[in-house]
């Protein structure tokens, strides 16, 4: 087992790897009682269409989600909920565009619990009998995300800044996608997604991560996956520029929703990596638009706006910058933000200031069991690995870095979507 140390936060992650390819972060915390495991397989709604050697395959929208309902029965008359519900734990699960994440979350008998988060998790029962019953059950839960304003405003919105990225369709699939799922589909991404290769299990609470991973390895040991096929995902050529620039909607919502979103090809940002462009693109929204700057306090002195925020993110070769307002107010806020965006700043002071609150919020992270969970999972998704630098990484910015960013930072490419109250 190797120790990962993380610069500057005095802790430690316990690292191994089965002899499968399965990869193990552990982070113990003695000050707790309790434990939290999550297994994450990288297979997400966007993985519908992949590459193995020569052949393609395509399958409908959904399958990931529908594959983490269907994968908690362990057989005909059993399921992991049964299991842990009995152990006094909590097991959950979640699917998102890059990766299905399981988890399980107790407080005793850490080592039982893992060894079965992965036992249900790489069981391959499935039946037609299942997959038909729960057919239901997920058309249900698409409705509820179609009627719902705030899952109708996010996918609507990234409908309008893509063109062919899968990005754009709900995580759950459509209702007419869920009748097309078979259990020939569940059975084919199961068979090559859910290898050890393509997964790692992450650990933290209080426990012993050499009983743990001795566990992991034996029971790993005495499962059979045969060879990680290394499926390649097909990813469609997206355009520059958005898939339409304005749209208006009359939606179930009290109040106007004004939703702006930026599109910007990773490739402008020379010489950058993913994460420094996160974090320079961070310090600089915050900077202009978060809950201490200068520009929100005055729309909200003003009662220009009820609410505002921001997300940024980056799906495969374009960054987005995605703002949602809450405001009567369109055509005000429309040249306000217009003028903000053209013109964003930031002084020494204030660059000194939110770098310091990062370095400190780094080593206060390192407390709760899920929430480090969590961090781990982002930092293995997104960059293949746990930092072990981010601290100095943080401390070797220097404000002309940002300085030239935000030169360089075209926000030109815009799609903005409104939302009208219903009469």
């Amino acid at each position: 087992m190797t120790e990962i140390n993380l610069k500057g936060l005095n802790e430690t992650i316990y690292y191994d790897e089965c002899s499968n390819g399965l990869k193990v972060y552990m982070w113990v915390n003695k000050k707790v009682n309790t434990f939290y495991g999550t297994l994450s397989v990288k297979y997400g709604s966007i993985h519908n269409e992949f590459k193995i050697r020569n052949k393609t395959y395509k399958t409908p929208s959904g399958v990931a989600h529908f594959l983490e309902h269907v994968k908690f029965n362990e057989s005909k008359d059993y399921t992991a909920h049964d299991y842990f519900n009995k152990n006094g734990c909590d097991t959950n699960a979640f699917t998102t565009f890059h990766y299905t994440n399981y988890q399980v979350f107790g407080s005793e008998n850490a080592k039982d619990n893992i060894i079965h988060l992965l036992d249900f998790v790489q069981n391959d029962y499935f039946t037609k009998k299942i997959v038909n019953s729960e057919k239901g059950i997920i058309t249900e839960e698409s409705k509820m995300g179609e009627d719902d304003p705030y899952t109708v405003m996010l996918f609507k919105h990234l409908d309008n800044i893509f063109n062919s990225y899968e990005h754009k369709k709900l995580i759950t699939g459509s209702k007419e996608d869920i009748k097309k799922i078979t259990i020939d589909d569940i059975k084919l991404v199961f068979k090559i997604f859910y290898h050890p290769e393509n997964m790692f299990l992450i650990v933290t609470g209080n426990f012993n991560p050499y009983e743990v991973m001795e566990a992991i390895k034996e029971n790993q040991n005495k499962k059979d996956f045969g060879e990680f096929l290394n499926p390649n995902r097909v990813i469609r050529k997206e355009s520059k520029k958005v898939h339409k620039e304005y749209e208006e909607l009359n939606i179930n919502v009290t109040n106007r929703k004004i939703k702006i979103g930026i599109k910007i090809p990773k490739s402008s940002f020379k010489n950058l990596d993913d994460l420094h462009i996160r974090i320079y693109l961070s310090i600089l929204l915050k900077a202009n638009f978060g809950t201490t700057s200068d520009f929100k306090d005055n729309l909200l002195e003003k009662e220009l706006i009820n609410n505002m925020s921001y997300m940024n993110e980056i799906f495969d070769d374009y960054v987005t910058i995605m703002f949602t307002i809450d405001s009567n107010y369109k055509e005000e806020m429309l040249n306000l933000f217009n003028d903000k965006l053209n013109n964003l700043d930031i002084t020494e002071k204030t660059f000194d200031r939110m770098k310091k609150a990062n370095i400190a919020s780094l080593i206060l992270e390192y407390e709760d069991v899920e929430f480090v969970n969590s961090i781990l999972q982002s930092e293995i998704l997104n960059y293949g690995d746990v930092l072990t630098n981010l601290k100095e990484i943080y401390e070797n910015i220097k404000y002309e870095d940002i300085l030239k960013f935000s030169e360089n930072l075209n926000l030109k490419e815009r799609s903005i979507l409104i939302l009208n109250p219903l009469e």
